[in-house]
């Protein structure tokens, strides 16, 4: 899973991610950056 990294400023690819459900039902991938280690999360289209 791709991301973007706030830290990086740039796309990076997710290590250890993982789909989460947020509180407002929507759907995010939660990981860290494979380059420094930020956490990095990324929200997901609703699911049909």
């Amino acid at each position: 899973m791709e991301g973007y990294c706030v830290k990086c400023k740039a796309k990076s690819e997710m290590v250890d991610a993982e789909e989460v459900t947020m509180k407002n039902g929507r759907a995010a991938m939660k990981g860290k950056c494979s380059k420094c280690g930020t956490g990095m999360y990324k929200i997901l289209g609703m699911k049909k």
